[in-house]
């Protein structure tokens, strides 16, 4: 195990106050859960960044075959008793639907309870119920591997039976992980375009597009950082959880975390919450950003695309001078934008203003966590696919 400070150092400046951080409410990533108090020296080495060797499987595109099983889980019917829910409306039990195979060969539907008992003498496992994303393991027979899952989410209209593929570590190879990295490359490219093509200009500099004004390497991190679980990266290290994530993105492309939803309401791939979102498309009516904000998160283009311009209007809290420094610096830089999007940019700026650090002082430990887990992402980026 290597703990590995990813940090950078920011030179003090005096202190400033942002005229514009004055006239407009503060934006808003998220709102995260107050800090409890914490010993300092369980501070010190919870922020560690812990590196293992990840998980890699001899080489193979699955793709297709996830393609296949998903569309195999879709078409399955659901039958009467497949969701249950108590008086109060809680589902009380429900039946996932899984559709296994080996690496070739013909796929199979399997049936199976909260428990774990299947309609056809599959053993499968797995460590914990993480709802849509639940990792499977086929203990018995070997050689098998759980392609799609269908089962129960909760959306505004209730409970609807979702398909989708999970994490598991026989699909861990280069060319899925490539995969996942080229989609969301893909979903980058269409936002730019899209920002480019209706001339979104930047608040804070309107002779240039949103697009000419925020670098896409900072976007491509910011969606892995987003689903990066800092307790789990403790067990499995931070390169598996890069790993899990671009095959997650691989299996499920268009879908992938449609149906992640944080404890405080934050949605989809970019983690938006809803008032961040309509502030986003009201400040930037040029972007067309589709006015429901579910709807909204669960097309990845648009979604990216409010990322972004979210990105760009953290900028508008900084003073002039503040901006020119930080963009000298392509790492200060992100990691300003990275701070901001994920706690509050005017707080960050008093952060700033009081400590020289974007992380310092009396910032949440969540905050501070998540800008070193940006910044390691953003030097894996750049040593695996040459991202700056």
């Amino acid at each position: 195990m290597q703990a590995v400070s990813a940090e950078p150092s920011v030179p003090a400046v005096p202190a400033e106050q942002s005229a514009q951080a004055k006239d407009r409410p503060a934006v808003l990533a998220k709102p995260k859960p107050k800090a409890g108090k914490r010993k300092p020296a369980a501070h010190t080495a919870s922020l560690a960044i812990v590196s293992k060797a990840p998980n890699n499987a001899p080489d193979f595109d699955y793709q297709p075959r996830i393609g296949e099983a998903q569309a195999l889980a879709a078409s399955q019917p659901v039958l009467k008793d497949d969701m249950q829910f108590g008086k109060d409306g809680k589902l009380t039990h429900f039946v996932w639907v899984l559709v296994l195979g080996q690496k070739t060969g013909p796929l199979e539907v399997v049936r199976m309870d909260e428990s774990g008992k299947t309609d056809k003498g599959y053993t499968v496992t797995w460590p914990v119920d993480n709802f849509i994303n639940t990792h499977f393991r086929v203990t018995a027979p070997e050689g098998y591997i759980v392609f799609a899952q269908r089962r129960p989410v909760r959306e505004d209209k209730g409970w609807q039976e979702a398909v989708y593929t999970a994490y598991s570590p026989e699909l861990d190879t280069k060319t899925m992980r490539d995969a996942g990295m080229d989609y969301l490359h893909h979903l980058q490219r269409l936002a730019y375009d899209h920002i480019k093509d209706q001339d979104v200009r930047s608040r804070v500099a309107p002779n240039l597009t949103v697009a000419q004004n925020i670098p896409t390497g900072i976007v491509l991190r910011l969606m892995i950082t987003e689903h990066v679980d800092p307790l789990h990266m403790r067990h499995v290290g931070i390169e598996q959880c890069i790993h899990e994530i671009l095959v997650t993105v691989a299996a499920n492309r268009d879908h992938a975390y449609a149906y992640s939803r944080s404890s405080a309401g934050a949605l989809g791939l970019t983690q938006f919450m809803e008032e961040s979102y309509q502030m986003v498309r009201s400040d930037y009516p040029k972007a067309l950003l589709e006015p429901n904000f579910e709807l909204g998160m669960t097309n990845l283009q648009n979604a990216v695309v409010a990322s972004v311009l979210l990105l760009d209007l953290e900028l508008t809290d900084l003073p002039r001078d503040y901006l020119k420094r930080f963009a000298r610096s392509t790492q200060q830089f992100a990691t300003f934008l990275a701070a901001g999007y994920n706690r509050n940019p005017v707080h960050v700026l008093k952060t700033y203003h009081r400590t020289h650090t974007f992380t310092g002082g009396n910032t949440p430990f969540q905050s501070k966590m998540y800008v070193r887990i940006q910044s390691w992402i953003g030097n894996f980026l750049r040593k695996q696919y040459g991202i700056s």
